[in-house]
């Protein structure tokens, strides 16, 4: 009687796997489309962060705040109204391919919940208001932990669009009503990316909004 090669488990299991995430997706997909009488676990009027989602049990995170000015103007109260109270921009040109120079204003530090708080206030208030100059905010928000993608979205009331496996890694962009910003991802609006990698809660998981720049 001849044994199974090793190699050939895991591939089993390395399919299984798959097939339940994307049973899971599909079940999820239908889940937002059909009405419910439940009451809301989360308040849907808002989008928390990684940190005060409940999805993640890790105490700090390290966010990425991006500004992009197209048209390379910068309304003054950006230079005063920082996302955190010791907050340092880096200025930057880029040359476009239409000849204009596009600004962008960028940061990063490393935050606890509270900070997380008082930063998602500051973006929901400066994303109108820079809207209005042209300007577009970028947020990259990264922790070390795996984080189950589903209950995050299904918490937000996020509309899923796109999403991809690519062995350990899950990739979902979406749709949230409440997020006043959004980017076309090939025919598909999108305003909010989430990607989680790893085994069990090993691991780590990024939340860009709206859309992903740097590598993950």
């Amino acid at each position: 009687m001849t044994e199974r090669k090793p190699s050939s488990r895991i591939n089993i299991h390395k399919i299984l796997i798959a097939c339940i995430m994307i049973v899971g997706l599909i079940l999820y997909c239908y889940w937002v489309d059909t009405p419910s009488k439940e009451p809301s676990i989360v308040n849907k009027s808002t989008v928390p962060l990684l940190l005060n989602s409940g999805e993640v049990h890790t105490k700090e995170a390290d966010i990425t705040i991006i500004l992009w000015f197209k048209d390379g103007v910068i309304p003054l109260e950006t230079w005063t109204k920082l996302p955190t109270p010791d907050w340092t921009w880096t200025y930057n040109e880029l040359r476009t391919g239409s000849e204009k120079v596009a600004v962008t204003l960028s940061g990063k530090r490393l935050i606890d919940k509270d900070e997380e708080s008082d930063l998602y206030k500051w973006y929901t208030t400066m994303n109108r208001e820079l809207a209005k100059a042209g300007g577009l905010i970028y947020i990259d928000e990264r922790v070390n932990q795996t984080m189950d993608i589903s209950s995050y979205l299904s918490k937000t009331n996020a509309q899923p669009a796109q999403w991809a496996l690519i062995d350990n890694m899950l990739s979902i962009a979406a749709y949230q009503r409440n997020i006043d910003a959004d980017v076309l991802a090939g025919k598909d609006r999108i305003n909010i990316q989430l990607l989680s990698r790893g085994k069990d809660t090993e691991g780590q998981t990024v939340l860009a909004i709206p859309a992903l720049l740097n590598e993950f």
